[in-house]
């Protein structure tokens, strides 16, 4: 049984359609990534996802259960799911007490408040900051307390909102550490919203994209002709003589291939092999790179900027694509 059932959903604001979902399944204890451009839907989405916002039409079923859009319908489970927004707001109280200021006000018991409050603030790294006044933090540290603040309420559902996009190197890591162990653990449900499609490639491999208030396929900068075929279960699509994907979803043969340009990573290689090919292309995209790889058949890689300084690499240098599985798209025929 799904988690979330999603069907018919309409959103629609002075006159203006920003969310059309014919059908949207998420199952339970999988890790999705939330895409899309700025106004494609994702917060207005996340809201009903959290049930803070009815849909003005459609229907939400969450455990096989209609939702009724009534405070006290929605009060137990908004319990189930935690929403960390972008921007976290601190109570002006200790690290603490904002950790476990949900479960004081659910009448929990001050010792197994206090476990569950230490338990997140490991998770994150904080307890060496327990009692610091949270206002005081910095970004990273309150994105990280409004995570274990989210955590500590064992939700079934943990939504998040950009967590990453206004922090520094050190605390991202901390927090897609984060993300990763969970996802691991498979006993919460996850919804990352981000525009950092590499991170959304390492964290949560099954995507919801979408455009324009509806969802559509990931845009894809690669598209090739190739021919599929199994190898102890797995697929794999040659598209040139060193040059093959893991693909999925596709019966054996001729099959169409597209591979996200960001679900691709770069480093340098020693000698031929496969997927292996000298990098011909580099050119700079304010702060995206864009590179291009001969692997006998052109292969086109976005980057950070960041990313791309810390590789050392330039045109012609000899490099090994390293492809994400959650990347590659199959579709049958031509």
């Amino acid at each position: 049984m799904s988690l979330f059932e999603l069907r018919k959903i309409r959103m629609v604001y002075d006159g203006r359609v920003v969310l059309d979902l014919p059908e949207l399944k998420i199952e339970p204890g999988l890790a999705y990534s939330l895409q899309g451009p700025n106004g494609a839907g994702k917060s207005t989405l996340l809201d009903i996802l959290s049930f803070l916002n009815a849909p003005h039409e459609g229907e939400v079923r969450f455990d096989g259960a209609p939702v009724a859009w009534k405070e006290s319908y929605l009060r137990p489970l908004r319990r189930k799911v935690a929403l960390v927004e972008q921007h976290p707001v601190m109570f002006s109280r200790s690290v603490r007490e904002n950790v476990g200021y949900g479960l004081a006000i659910r009448g929990m018991d001050q010792a197994e408040r206090r476990r569950r409050v230490n338990e997140a603030l490991d998770l994150v790294g904080l307890a060496h900051l327990a009692e610091a006044y949270a206002p005081r933090l910095s970004g990273g540290e309150t994105q990280r307390v409004a995570i274990a603040r989210a955590l500590a309420n064992r939700p079934r559902v943990l939504l998040l909102d950009e967590p990453t996009a206004s922090v520094d190197t050190q605390n991202r890591v901390i927090i897609e550490q984060v993300v990763a162990e969970l996802r691991d653990q498979g006993e919460t449900t996850i919804v990352l919203c981000t525009h950092n499609r590499s991170q959304a490639w390492a964290l949560c491999p099954h995507v919801i994209f979408l455009e324009e208030g509806r969802l559509v396929p990931r845009s894809r900068g690669n598209s090739y002709a190739g021919i599929l075929s199994f190898e102890e279960g797995q697929g794999w699509c040659r598209i040139a003589e060193g040059f093959r994907v893991p693909a999925s979803g596709c019966e054996p043969g001729r099959v169409r291939i597209g591979i996200d340009p960001e679900g691709v990573r770069l480093e340098r290689a020693d000698g031929p092999g496969l997927n292996c090919g000298p990098l011909v292309k580099v050119r700079l995209e304010g702060d995206t790179v864009s590179l291009s790889v001969n692997l006998g058949r052109p292969l086109d890689v976005h980057m950070r900027l960041k990313e791309f300084r810390a590789t050392g690499l330039g045109v012609g240098d000899l490099v090994r694509a390293e492809i994400h599985p959650a990347a590659v798209d199959c579709y049958p025929g031509q």
